[in-house]
């Protein structure tokens, strides 16, 4: 009886183990495990890979190769801080040559509208005045010009055409002085009457007077005419060369101040 009632005790210890009875109690049950704790993914609202906290550059189009940043190429470049160009003309400052260049005006690699390369380039060098004629070095110099081969008809003021060489030369270089008050003076030699040498002096030196004012367009206040008849003939002979020498135009400053140089007019 007693090896039979412990066996029976064994069996039944046994069963309350197998049936997750706690040690001690005869009516207890296992405990539950633990449920395992929930996994929560970072979010990723433009699925670069890169989570929101982490992402520089949120809103990066899908499929588009990132940084560790989340920042695509182009994304970096437009973070990146631009050179200044203050004219606004597409060239930087620092590359730019043509600083200020107005809104709106195309210009080229340089930063230069068309109108300012203009400005830049070189001016070109006037080439030097042509040097003085003898008449005009004899105006400066001396306050007098002696028109030679100045000719007339015979017993007239009718200039020859031979005589707008020397008539040309000289209205040219009073052109340059406007400033001058200039006598035309007339003189014959000492064939005929003084009377008719005397108004025949006259009438040629008002017809050379007029001739230079109308070919050069000199003010007539700045042209004065006279004769002077045979009154002042040079040599009062009656050689061809002389008699040539005494019918002559000679042409003097009359305010010789306004001269460049400081002339003494000789009388």
């Amino acid at each position: 009886m007693k090896l039979r009632a412990a066996s029976s005790l064994a069996l039944l210890s046994v069963a309350f183990v197998v049936a997750g009875c706690c040690p001690g109690s005869m009516m207890g049950t296992m405990p539950a495990p633990a449920p395992a704790p929930a996994v929560h993914k970072p979010v990723d609202t433009d699925g670069d890979g890169v989570a929101d906290a982490n992402d520089k550059c949120p809103g990066t189009p899908k499929g588009v190769s990132v940084n560790a940043d989340g920042c695509s190429a182009a994304q970096l470049a437009a973070l990146a801080p631009k050179p200044a160009d203050s004219d606004g003309d597409g060239v930087a400052d620092a590359y730019d040559k043509c600083p200020n260049t107005p809104r709106g005006v195309s210009v080229n690699a340089d930063g230069c509208s068309a109108d300012q390369l203009a400005a830049l380039a070189p001016k070109p060098v006037p080439p030097p005045p042509p040097a003085p004629t003898r008449v005009e070095q004899e105006l400066v110099q001396k306050g007098v010009i002696h028109l030679e081969n100045v000719y007339f008809e015979t017993n007239s003021a009718k200039l020859t055409a031979e005589s707008s060489t020397a008539l040309d030369e000289a209205g040219a270089a009073l052109a340059k002085y406007p400033q001058l008050k200039v006598e035309v003076g007339g003189h014959t030699d000492i064939r005929g009457s003084a009377a008719t040498n005397l108004r025949l002096s006259k009438a040629r030196a008002a017809s050379v007077r007029q001739y230079l004012i109308d070919k050069f367009h000199l003010a007539p206040t700045q042209l004065t005419s006279k004769g002077y008849g045979e009154s002042q003939a040079e040599t009062k002979g009656t050689t061809a060369e002389e008699l040539a020498r005494d019918r002559r135009v000679v042409l003097k400053v009359l305010n010789p101040g306004a001269l460049p140089g400081n002339v003494e007019i000789q009388k």
